[in-house]
């Protein structure tokens, strides 16, 4: 999961600090968004479903209204990295299926 590009230098995902970071500075994100952005970003410029994302993040026995709260988390993210959805540079949204992760990233793995 080790890319790195130039324009990669921006954000780090520091899998073992659990942590992003722009320009070295950390970037304050939630537990919910954190395991988000480390699944897409692991499955990078593929398509992540909703109901895989819901199976990722909630326990299946737990009642959670997933779209609403995916919605939102996927919002924070989106927030966090500066990314705008009518011209993404992280996160594309494919209507009604599901998000992938196309921007640029330094992955740290976990050691």
């Amino acid at each position: 999961m080790q890319r790195t590009t130039p324009a990669a230098k921006e954000f780090e995902l520091d899998l073992g600090r659990y942590e992003l970071r722009r320009l070295g500075r950390r970037v304050k994100l939630e537990k919910k968004p954190m395991e988000l952005l480390i699944l897409l970003v692991s499955r990078r410029e593929q398509l992540v479903s909703r109901q895989e994302i819901v199976a990722k993040l909630w326990r299946s026995d737990l009642f959670v209204d997933t779209e609403l709260n995916i919605n939102n988390i996927v919002r924070k993210i989106r927030a966090a990295l500066g990314d705008d959805v009518a011209k993404p540079r992280f996160l594309e949204t494919v209507v009604g299926k599901g998000y992938r992760f196309i921007g640029p990233v330094r992955v740290i793995d976990a050691r």
